[in-house]
């Protein structure tokens, strides 16, 4: 076997301070990751801690001081009924939001991978969606969802429906729509990574299913899902996060109502600190929804090794 040369071989070349090309180049990473690390530190560790911090404690903001209360306020929200109203809110609206964003970004992705006339258009058609700020697209969703004068309820008016939905005005509308909202609003992402996910698998494995006689429906089953299966697993982690971290349609949309019926956590979190300033009951809850990430981000990746494939 050829000896290397240690002098002369590229990895092994030697500065003059001693140091390797192999370590320079770690420490120059190291260096352009520095501004990432302090941003880290500074604008997630630190608030996470802070959170923690101030969930045990009473906090005066006049005077400033603080006074410690143990489980106090883990406490007050077991024990809150609007609190367990906003974990049913928040996972009524997962259950809808998460599969509706999935199986329509899967799907636009599939219809721009195919030869379709002005696939560039659509494309765009598809990702105006994203790209627009939450502001101007809840506004327009706003007037298309006016009760009496929106384009959807004249139409369903016209086709003899005499008592249309009232949706942000209904207990049982509200949610579910709010959820489409936010479904339609990001599924312009997750197609782009699903159709990139598409045009990443060989046309050779279609090719050799067809000789073997595998249909559409097959080669799409045995072959397509399986290979995209990484992108869909880390769409479906963003997705729950996202979820979770809901706001702008409550926020701006229906306030949390009618009748606490679109309040989530994360408004009921808003809701406690700026509207109530209990920033300590708030800082709880904020713990309990920063668990119940961890925690379902733990069970899909227990879970995707039955179902995920890595080439």
């Amino acid at each position: 076997m050829e000896k290397i040369n240690t002098l002369t071989h590229p990895a092994k070349k030697k500065f003059r301070h001693g140091y390797s090309l192999e370590r320079r180049e770690k420490q120059v990473g190291f260096i352009f990751a520095i501004p990432s690390i302090i941003g880290f530190f500074l604008f997630v560790l630190l608030p996470i801690l802070g959170i923690f911090f101030l969930s045990f404690y009473k906090v005066d903001l006049m005077s400033g001081d603080f006074s410690f209360e143990g489980l106090k306020y883990y406490s007050k929200m077991i024990h809150e009924e609007d609190f367990w109203k906003s974990v049913q809110n928040t996972g009524i609206y997962l259950v809808i939001y998460v599969p509706l964003t999935l199986v329509l970004g899967l799907a636009m992705a599939l219809i721009l991978n195919a030869k379709l006339y002005m696939r560039g258009l659509v494309r765009t058609f598809f990702i105006i969606p994203y790209i627009t700020t939450y502001v101007a697209t809840l506004v327009v969703w706003n007037v298309f969802l006016h009760p009496t004068q929106g384009p959807l309820n004249s139409l369903l008016m016209s086709l003899g429906v005499s008592t249309p939905p009232q949706y942000m005005v209904d207990t049982h509308w509200a949610l579910p729509v709010l959820a489409i909202i936010g479904a339609w609003k990001d599924v312009g992402y997750h197609c782009i990574l699903f159709l990139a996910a598409l045009q990443a698998v060989s046309t050779d494995y279609y090719e050799s299913s067809s000789i073997d006689g595998a249909n559409l429906m097959q080669r799409f089953r045995h072959i397509t899902l399986p290979l995209i299966s990484p992108t869909t697993f880390f769409l479906l982690l963003i997705t729950i996060i996202g979820g979770l971290q809901a706001f702008y349609q409550m926020a701006l949309m229906t306030k949390g109502g009618p009748a606490f019926s679109s309040t989530t956590l994360t408004y009921y979190i808003y809701r406690s600190a700026f509207e109530f300033s209990d920033f300590s009951y708030a800082s709880a809850i904020g713990v309990f929804l920063f668990l119940i990430t961890l925690l379902l981000i733990w069970i899909n990746w227990i879970a995707q090794k039955k179902w995920v494939f890595y080439q």
